[in-house]
């Protein structure tokens, strides 16, 4: 199969857990030497260059990607010139090429028209991929009731152009069936965010020993909610490591200084990936108090290696890694987290138990199958 991603943004060069997820599926996939690999993205710093080759697949950047601090407006809403600019972009970048499938991200939506163009000319089959199904009621919470409509018009048009739709779960499959009535088998469902050889190679290791501390591991917009977290710690008697950037950042640094938790909580940026793990397995539990979320990458990595995760009850993560959480209300979520912190052995030990489980349940292997589907329907 030669297949081609397209998507604004490329880990490991932007940290997101939609980026990730969609670099272990792309890694994955090319395990298979039959297969060839192709990412159309925006270039960011620390890129090798415009054309170059990564784990095994071919990225061609087709233009300059905006700052992550630009990408959002007052925290919340992202920026639409950059969404246009890739939109504009991205048919001249994939035109050069002929492919069997062309997958790209439903979010922001300006770009599927111009991919659909291509498909259509060059006869690619064309799949997209859903993290998120937003309501009209959705969209008038994001842009107010003018921009809603457009916003809403727009994600119902472009649904209507790709043949195939992955959904990253089965909540998400359902989403698209009801909103926007694609029949059901037109939708596949991968679940894929670890890399199972990555996980299983972690998980072999001696592991360091485990903190009296929290993680909360999130990019920093209001929907993640990480103040959340930041606010339980008033009751806990450990620390809290915050990782992410984003436009919430000073936002978050001046709710520390206001509730006087300096000394607990601390902010760490630009982490490699032995880092983060490393951060990950030694923390007593991942915080999740995001509101939005699809399958959570970070969520689906911290179960595969055997660390608790903490979510709120107000939290949109689907069943399929909901049932490995743990759960509160919103309100009592520092009871939780205290109940971890003091009763850490049985907490840890179901996890442990657990992580196999998860590592086949959210494996970027399960991909090949997916897109094999798509090569023969």
């Amino acid at each position: 199969m030669k297949i081609a991603f397209a998507y604004e943004s490329a880990y490991p060069w932007m940290k997101g857990g939609i980026e990730k997820r969609r670099y272990v599926i792309m890694k994955a996939l090319a395990k298979n030497k039959k297969n060839e690999m192709h990412m159309f993205t925006m270039f960011r710093e620390g890129m090798p260059g415009m054309e170059f080759m990564h784990e095994g697949v071919h990225y061609h950047c087709i233009g300059k990607a905006t700052a992550i601090n630009k990408m959002y407006k007052k925290g919340k809403r992202r920026s639409i010139m950059f969404s246009l600019r890739f939109a504009t972009l991205v048919f001249n970048g994939l035109r050069r090429y002929k492919f069997d499938i062309v997958d790209t991200d439903n979010m922001p939506y300006l770009h599927l028209f111009p991919i659909y163009m291509y498909c259509k000319l060059s006869k690619a089959r064309f799949a997209c991929t859903w993290h998120e199904v937003w309501s009209r009621h959705f969209w008038n919470e994001y842009m107010g009731a003018p921009g809603s409509v457009i916003g809403y018009s727009v994600s119902r048009a472009g649904a209507s152009l790709p043949k195939y739709h992955i959904a990253n779960c089965s909540t998400t499959k359902q989403q698209l069936e009801k909103e926007f009535k694609i029949k059901p088998d037109r939708i596949s469902v991968l679940p894929a965010a670890v890399d199972a050889d990555e996980m299983r190679r972690l998980n072999r290791m001696k592991r360091p020993k485990v903190q009296d501390k929290f993680i909360v591991i999130n990019r920093l917009i209001r929907h993640k909610r990480p103040e959340i977290a930041i606010r339980a710690m008033k009751k806990i008697d450990a620390k809290l490591v915050v990782v992410g950037a984003g436009p919430e950042l000073e936002m978050l640094r001046k709710l520390v200084n206001d509730e006087g938790l300096e000394r607990k909580v601390t902010f760490k940026q630009n982490l490699s990936e032995k880092e983060l793990f490393y951060e990950l397995i030694t923390s007593k539990a991942l915080l999740m108090p995001s509101q939005r979320e699809g399958l959570s990458l970070a969520t689906a990595e911290a179960l595969s290696l055997g660390v608790p995760v903490a979510i709120v009850d107000t939290t949109m993560l689907p069943k399929e890694i909901r049932k490995y959480c743990l759960e509160e209300k919103e309100q009592r979520f520092h009871m939780l987290v205290n109940k971890i912190l003091k009763n850490y052995e049985y907490y840890g030990k179901r996890s442990l138990a657990m992580r196999d489980m998860a590592i086949s349940e959210f494996s970027g292997d399960t991909a090949e199958d997916v897109y094999g589907r798509i090569m023969s329907g």
